[in-house]
């Protein structure tokens, strides 16, 4: 019987011909929204959400990973002409806050992870949840489905690829994710939502817009006078690559809440060109004076090896003046990708690189002196090792050119990749990453480079934001034995401390198919003096215990410890404490190096035991069609139904299941029925219960008397309050208790001569579970199950 299953998630590999710049200059098409409202605040709204999540779109294909078909062979003698084989050695970053975010509640692989940081919040984005932390790395609201901001309008399916960005010159959010409840076919749905206020839990205004084709893979970039999207588009129906997309959402409209905020879009047919996925240019810090176009990025793989940049120009006085073109290439010194997956300790199984596209996102700043943009993507840093080239771009007025680039590759034999690169106020440039080989599970790290620094060199001193503790066995791609990862990553930078970078990606704690776990960090080059805190098991049953430690970075040999714990309740003063959380916590330490105080946190979270209640033994007729169950569990991975009998049931996977007995059941007259509740990682050992179902005949049985004795739980399950009534008891005295399943009471009262009776028991200093509850008189004794929530 099918107890489980594990949602696959495959990819394309598709011809990608590209269009060519030699096309004639396309068409725009202006497009409104087909509905906009405005929500409630999200705080009030959050009472009301589930994090239930329909994912079966994604059961299939999703087409967001092409292969360029003319991509430059692997060529073992290649060598990288600008690969950095040294890591940096200037050591002089400091980690402000590194905390666990959003895990894999939604089934999804890969988790697609993106967040931005506003001047007290970071709103982070997985695929299909999201959840807002304060700077300390407290969560304030979340997680929830990206569906929830829309509630309430049509067409609002939660399928992902969701995008935040913080709009620093308005003080404003933008939130956006694809919604195709119709997959696969058409039409489509790109949902977007501008916060009203600079607080993101507050309303936001709401908008969808209509696509005939499916923006797969959208990004985002704030622009003076729009927020801009890149896709990549498939046909409904039968989802065949029909080119790339561009599109342009009236920036000063959506903030001022206009309900036919107008969308300016190009589409491009595949032509000779070659490439998918642009990026747009996403502005931090001030804007660019003047009216100037956003410019939308690529990278050309094979043949002449290139930067592409177009220019869009969005006219919203005439938009059908709007153009979209005077594209400049920049060549590239050469590079080759890589050839399959990148590896990792403990499996077989490889994750995808995506080396055919630019990563999200392009960040674009200007300064005093020129513009820069910085951008990045994954290549073959030599012997078939995945390093990541970047560039910077600069225009100092005579148009845009690479400043430098270089690909990041020490050679440790670590691969690194699925990177996202930002740049401060300051000139320093930040790039946070994935790093893998055989040797180690997936980490996250992350390097930089100071404005003055050689060029072409990350010269910090690489720094782990947190180390893998398990590799990835799923996700699988079609026909391959690589999984897929990412698909991105988010570097940005905060807008109140500009020389902070943050960053999130994912990881994984323990060895699993699909329980990825996101990190969120924050970090800054202006120090020499860093510590980094950490916990070991990070992820442990109850009630087992976890160990504390800090490392410390260009300190003294004296320093001085102070940790306590979030919610309050443990401090101590030695380096690597052990504690018992009784609740997923996090852990504050404080590190004094003299006049130097350095901070940092790190959360145990903490799993309970499965267990299992499948229900109260019942007697049913044996002309009986069917018996239908009502199980419930607590803290399970799955559940299933068995029996010792040879019936069957039509959803032994679902609490709810239906029982449908077997001759051999009714001949035996009675049947076993037994619930099974694994446990989530890392729990060991199933937790069972079973029934006993009594088959009678059900002829010539007389009613029951009305003096006859009856017990009733309501609600059961129950939490707070349970009502308990029984009736035909006998005009003598009686005990009523309630036990847990090892037989210790935890309440009781004596009944004095009543057949009838009820009353209602307070259960909230009751801990949740199975317990007893039991009357006992001179002639009865009478047990019912009772489930505490």
């Amino acid at each position: 019987m099918r107890i489980f299953s594990f949602i696959s998630i495959f990819l394309v590999i598709v011809a990608i011909p590209g269009f060519s710049q030699h096309e004639s200059a396309p068409k725009p098409t202006i497009n409104r929204p087909i509905y906009f409202d405005v929500s409630p605040p999200l705080r009030d709204m959050a009472g009301n959400a589930s994090l239930k999540y329909d994912h079966t779109w994604k059961d299939g294909i999703i087409r967001n990973f092409i292969q360029d078909p003319d991509e430059t062979p692997l060529d073992m003698k290649f060598s990288d002409p600008v690969v950095q084989h040294l890591p940096g050695s200037v050591l002089v970053d400091t980690t402000i806050v590194n905390f666990d975010a959003q895990g894999n509640t939604g089934g999804f692989v890969p988790p697609d992870t993106h967040g931005d940081i506003g001047p007290n919040y970071y709103f982070q984005v997985v695929n299909c949840s999201y959840a807002i932390y304060n700077k300390s790395g407290i969560k304030i609201l979340g997680s929830l489905p990206n569906s929830f901001i829309w509630n309430g309008l049509p067409n609002n399916s939660n399928d992902g690829d969701a995008v935040v960005l913080y709009d620093e010159q308005a003080d404003r959010w933008m939130f956006t994710q694809f919604s195709l409840p119709n997959y696969p076919l058409g039409p489509f749905f790109q949902m977007i939502a501008v916060s009203q206020t600079p607080d993101p839990t507050g309303p936001w205004y709401r908008w969808e817009y209509q696509f005939a084709e499916m923006p797969d893979y959208p990004k985002f970039g704030v622009w003076p006078d729009g927020y801009y999207m890149s896709c990549n588009r498939f046909s409904s129906g039968k989802l065949g690559y029909t080119g790339v997309g561009a599109s342009a959402f009236d920036r000063n409209a959506m903030l001022a809440g206009d309900p036919d905020a107008a969308q300016i879009y190009f589409n491009f047919s595949p032509g000779t060109e070659g490439f998918i996925t642009m990026m747009p240019s996403d502005c931090d810090g001030s804007f660019p004076e003047g009216n100037p176009p956003n410019y939308f990025t690529y990278i050309r793989g094979n043949g002449s090896q290139h930067l592409g940049i177009y220019e869009f120009h969005a006219d919203w006085v005439t938009p059908a003046n709007s153009t979209f073109g005077n594209s400049l290439i920049l060549p590239v010194t050469s590079y080759s990708t890589v050839s399959g997956g990148i590896p990792q300790l403990g499996t077989t199984r490889k994750l995808d690189h995506l080396s055919d596209r630019l990563m999200y996102r392009q960040q674009y700043r200007k300064f005093s002196d020129h513009q820069s943009m910085v951008l990045n993507h994954t290549v073959n840093a030599g012997s078939n090792i995945a390093g990541i080239r970047w560039y910077e771009l600069r225009n100092t007025g005579s148009g845009w050119s690479i400043y430098q680039q270089s690909t990041f590759g020490p050679s440790d034999g670590n691969h690194r990749w699925m990177a996202s690169i930002a740049q401060d106020t300051a000139g320093t440039i930040a790039m946070g990453y994935s790093v893998s080989s055989t040797s180690m599970y997936p980490a996250l790290r992350y390097t930089g480079r100071f404005k003055t620094d050689p060029l072409n060199q990350m010269t910090v001193t690489e720094k782990s934001i947190i180390e893998g503790g398990g590799c990835q066995t799923g996700g699988n791609n079609p026909g391959g034995n690589t999984g897929r990862w990412g698909d991105y990553s988010a570097c940005s930078v905060d807008p109140e401390n500009p020389t902070t970078f943050w960053f999130t990606s994912e990881y994984y704690q323990t060895t699993s198919g699909s329980n990825w776990q996101t990190r969120i960090a924050a970090f800054s080059f202006n120090n020499t003096f860093a510590i980094s805190a950490s916990a070991s098991p990070a992820l442990y049953c109850f009630p087992d215990s976890a160990r504390l430690d800090v490392l410390s970075y260009g300190n003294s040999s004296s320093l001085v410890y102070s940790w306590t714990s979030i919610p309050p309740g443990f401090t101590s003063n030695l380096k690597n404490p052990v504690v018992y959380p009784v609740t997923t916590t996090r852990y504050a330490v404080t590190v004094i190096n003299g006049t130097e105080v350095k901070h940092d946190t790190t959360q145990v979270n903490v799993v309970y035991p499965a267990t299992a209640f499948s229900g109260n033994d019942t007697t049913i007729c044996s002309d009986a069609t069917s018996l239908q169950l009502n199980g419930q569990a607590t803290n399970y991975n799955f559940i299933g139904w068995g029996s010792d009998g040879d019936g069957y049931f039509t959803n032994s996977s679902s609490l709810d299941a239906t029982y449908v007995p077997g001759p051999g059941d009714i001949a035996a007259g009675g049947v076993n029925l037994v619930l099974i509740a694994f446990p989530l990682s890392p729990c060991q050992g199933n937790a069972t219960d079973i029934m006993h179902v009594i088959i009678d005949p059900c002829s010539g049985i007389p009613g029951r008397s009305n003096n006859g004795f009856s017990i009733s739980l309501s609600p059961n399950p129950a939490s707070g309050k349970v009502r308990i009534n029984f009736t035909g008891l006998g005009d003598q005295p009686s005990k009523l208790t309630i036990s847990d399943i090892v037989g210790t009471q935890v309440w009781s009262m004596n009944i004095d001569h009543q057949k009838d009776f009820s009353t209602d028991v307070d259960l909230s200093g009751i801990a949740g579970g199975i317990y007893l509850v039991t009357v006992v008189s001179s002639d009865v004794i009478h047990t019912r199950k009772l489930i505490i929530r």
